[in-house]
């Protein structure tokens, strides 16, 4: 058995570029929750340490940056079945949403990366949502600029410190790290797990079987309705057939 992890970036009323619409992803909790476990992070590392044994098939549910419609649309989906997940956050787009609070306005992702700049609160979580959230959502790191210049250019050990030490200024204690575009090099993975990061998550798809590797946990980016998440979780959760998958269908 393999667990599968989903990506989600935004939930929207309306399916766009790497956003789900909010009819679609509530059919998609609804079948999880009737169909699988959802783990935590936590739980996701101990199972593949091989220090968890399933009962029933299970899923790791993340998203990825901290976007404000992730606390006004996905969070009381999540809440209303009973869901956990796991959101990685760029933590210094959520220092700069945190400074003045804006009304919360859907516009597409292209369009949210050009807010995040001017009016950060208008599309990214600040951290009294985030706090909110912690009752569904495990906080954990995707670096603290997404290594992007919209607020100075810094290192990638810059990144991954600033990161780690702002989260755990507000009482979140992360040793796992999404990479920014699933882009990253061994020198990377090497530097990560320097500064006490332990878990690395990719944009590759792929299984997750209880191995103890850590370094490469593979995802699947969410797409369409119920009907082709059932598939994907079912493809997925077999080890075999959701590796042969994976190499097929990149």
């Amino acid at each position: 058995m393999s667990v599968p992890v989903l990506m989600y970036h935004h939930i929207f009323p309306k399916e766009s570029f790497i956003a789900s619409s909010v009819e679609n992803f509530e059919k998609q909790m609804k079948f999880i929750s009737e169909n699988y476990q959802s783990l935590t992070s936590e739980e996701f590392v101990k199972y593949k340490k091989g220090e968890l044994k399933l009962n029933k098939k299970a899923v790791l549910i993340t998203f990825d940056d901290g976007w404000r419609d992730n606390y006004i649309y996905a969070y009381p989906i999540l809440k209303k079945y009973n869901l956990k997940a796991t959101l990685f956050v760029i933590t210094g787009w959520i220092d700069k949403a945190s400074e003045k609070s804006y009304e919360f306005v859907t516009r597409k992702h292209n369009e949210c990366k050009k807010i995040v700049q001017e009016r950060a609160n208008e599309v990214v979580l600040n951290w009294d949502e985030i706090e909110k959230m912690r009752n569904v959502f495990d906080i954990h790191s995707h670096t603290h600029f997404h290594r992007d210049d919209y607020f100075g250019k810094i290192s990638l050990k810059e990144e991954l410190v600033l990161s780690k030490e702002r989260l755990k200024e507000h009482n979140i204690f992360s040793n796992q790290l999404c990479w920014p575009r699933g882009i990253y090099s061994d020198d990377d993975i090497k530097l990560a797990k320097s500064i006490g990061y332990e878990v690395l998550y990719t944009t590759k798809r792929g299984v997750n079987i209880p191995n103890k590797n850590l370094d490469e946990i593979k995802r699947i980016s969410v797409k369409k309705d119920d009907k082709w998440i059932k598939k994907q979780l079912f493809i997925f959760s077999n080890n075999i057939l959701g590796s042969l998958y994976a190499k097929v269908k990149k």
